[in-house]
Formats: C-alpha cells, sequence, structure tokens
C-alpha cells in the first residue's frame, strides 16, 4: 500500500510539471521532423519514424512524449530493484529521472521521442540481462529490447555495451546456474563482434566518425577526431554540473563557446569516474556499475561526428539514468550512516 501511495503521489507531481505540455505546439526541428518521417522509407529510426506519423499533433505527440517518459520511470524502477537497491533506492532513482529537470527536453521536444525509445529498448534488455540471462525469455527480453533500441535511432547501439556490462554485475548471483556454454564474458565477446562488425559493415571508422552526411562533417568543417572529442567532453562537464545545478538546463546550449578549461575539466572527470569505477569494483560493484553505464553512454557520442549533435540534454539522458541509480546507492549508503550513528548514539 506504502508503495502504491508513493507511486500515485510522484505520478501527480509529474503531471502536474509537465502541464504545459499539453498546450505546447512544435518547437525547434519537431516539425521537420513530422515531416521526414512521413516521407522516409529507411530502416534507420524506423521505430521512432512510425510512432511520429501516429502523432501529427503537437497534443497527441506530447502525450506520447510524456506516456514513454513514464515508462521509462517504471522500467529503471524495476531494473534497479533486480539488480539490489532497496526500495529507498529504487524511489530516489525514479524520483530523479520523473522529475529532474534534465529529463524535461525528452517530454517537451517531440524530436527526442528517438532517444527515449532508446531508453525503453535498452531499458528492456538490461531486465532481462539482470536474471538468468541464458533463458530462453532472457535471451528474447535481450533480443527485443536491443532491436527497439536500434530501430529507434543508431545511438541505441549503446545497448550492446550496457546488456554485458550488466551480465557483468551479476555474475555471482547465479554462478551455480549458469551453463558452460554462458560464461559472463562471452556477451561481452559477442558485443565486441557486434561494434566491429558494424563499422566495417558501415563502411569502416572512418565513414562511422563522419555519420549523416555524403561527404562527412569532418571532411566539411575540418575538424579532427581530437578536437570533436574535447567539444563533446566540454559539453559532458556542463551536463554533469546541470545534474548537480538545474539552473544550468538550457534547451540551446552553445558548446563552441566552453573554454578550453571546461573541455579539459569534461575529460578530467570522465578519467576520474573510470579509475574509480575500477578501483570500487570489489567493494562497491554499484558503484561501478553506475560509474560504466555513464561513461558507456557517453563515449560514443565521443567518437561520431554528426550535424547538429552537440551533447544535448536529450541525448544525455541515458548517462543521467547512471547518474540516478549513483544517486540511489548513495542515499542507501547515507541511511545506513545514519542507523549506524543512531545506533551508536543510543548504546
Amino acid at each position: 500500500m506504502r508503495h502504491l501511495t508513493v507511486g500515485l503521489v510522484l505520478l501527480v507531481l509529474t503531471l502536474s510539471a509537465y502541464r504545459s505540455v499539453w498546450s505546447a505546439g512544435w518547437v525547434y526541428e519537431d516539425r521537420a521532423t513530422l515531416t521526414a518521417a512521413t516521407e522516409s522509407a529507411s530502416w534507420a529510426r524506423a521505430v521512432s519514424n512510425w510512432t511520429w506519423r501516429m502523432t501529427p499533433t503537437p497534443r497527441a505527440a506530447h502525450l506520447v512524449n510524456l506516456a514513454c517518459h513514464l515508462v521509462i520511470a517504471v522500467l529503471l524502477g524495476l531494473l534497479v530493484r533486480r539488480l539490489g537497491l532497496t526500495t529507498l533506492g529504487m524511489w530516489v532513482v525514479v524520483l530523479a529521472w520523473l522529475l529532474h529537470p534534465l529529463t524535461t527536453e525528452t517530454v517537451a521536444y517531440v524530436k527526442a521521442r528517438s532517444e527515449q525509445l532508446v531508453l525503453i529498448g535498452a531499458l528492456l534488455a538490461m531486465i532481462a540481462a539482470a536474471g538468468r540471462w541464458w533463458r530462453p525469455w532472457g535471451l528474447v527480453g535481450m533480443v527485443g529490447g536491443s532491436v527497439l533500441a536500434v530501430g529507434a535511432e543508431p545511438s541505441g547501439v549503446v545497448v550492446v555495451l550496457l546488456v554485458p556490462l550488466v551480465i557483468w554485475y551479476g555474475r555471482h548471483r547465479y554462478w551455480r546456474e549458469v551453463p558452460l556454454w554462458a560464461p559472463w564474458w562471452f556477451p561481452a565477446i559477442i558485443a565486441a563482434e557486434l561494434i566491429l562488425g558494424g563499422i566495417l559493415w558501415y563502411g569502416g571508422l572512418r565513414a562511422v566518425v563522419n555519420a549523416d552526411t555524403e561527404a562527412g562533417l569532418a571532411v566539411v568543417t575540418a575538424v579532427t577526431w581530437w578536437q570533436w572529442g574535447l567539444a563533446q567532453s566540454g559539453a559532458v562537464w556542463y551536463w554533469c554540473l546541470a545534474v548537480v545545478w538545474p539552473a544550468f538546463v538550457t534547451p540551446d546550449l552553445d558548446v563552441d563557446r566552453l573554454s578550453g578549461l571546461t573541455r579539459g575539466m569534461g575529460v578530467g572527470l570522465m578519467l576520474a569516474g573510470a579509475v574509480i569505477a575500477v578501483r570500487c569494483h570489489r567493494t562497491r560493484p554499484l558503484v561501478t556499475l553506475a560509474l560504466l553505464w555513464t561513461l558507456c553512454a557517453i563515449g560514443p557520442r565521443l567518437l561520431v561526428q554528426t550535424p547538429r549533435s552537440y551533447l544535448n540534454a536529450a541525448q544525455f539522458a541515458s548517462a543521467f539514468m547512471g547518474v540516478t541509480l549513483l544517486a540511489g546507492v548513495g542515499a542507501e549508503h547515507l541511511r545506513e550512516r545514519w542507523t549506524q550513528h543512531i545506533t551508536e548514539r543510543g548504546v
């Protein structure tokens, strides 16, 4: 009963926070996206194109985006519970996802629905991977979720990194039941082969780096990978600041104006996260999982150069889910420390 009450309160708060979307119109590239979806016959973004065609009016489109936002919250809650978070940690994660200003763009910006569908597919695959993944339903869940993620947006390939990560985390939980043909590292090998095969199929690493244009953005603008990666690193630093201080959230971040110091701090932040993840993998594996989740979601954005694709709030959403998991772990740790403190004082 308590869970139902908390869930209803969060639902009411979310609907109240997003009440303005009912009267909102198209913004930014929404109209162009709808037109392109109507005319496109490409397999890329096929799932997203289908949903865009089904919502020709702003109200219907925003309703679907809001529904996706709520579905993501439910799936995220289910996943973190399967990963071992307590009820407190789960509600902290769900609360952060539903009401943090950083996720506003995924609801208010209709074009960002493709990112939402990626998250839904990735979460479904990760939920399947968090259990006895080698069984038929687990394999179906992982494959089905992965197909949904990749069919919604090319960036959905991040699911290929996240699923083996979840399997690694749960490797000790079911070690007595795992068949010999399904060691925890087997999905990682498959993921590496899929990534390598995808790069070769697409035309090589140079073609991937210069995605979405005939000549390639880097060729047209003479931008090297290093310059692109530094610019994206600056955006990473900015959005991480926005997580802590939501006043930084903006729908139109000018990444090119970020200083070299900001970009360097972004690189340093990601390196620090990687180091902490390695150092904590035995003592606090859930912290390692949260940090690597965030880094894996960001990683491809540092490589692939696509037009108008500097990291925005909607694209940071998949990394933000890793941050919410970290917040849930932190809330549990604070409760443990507080309980210990009260016990010691009582003694």
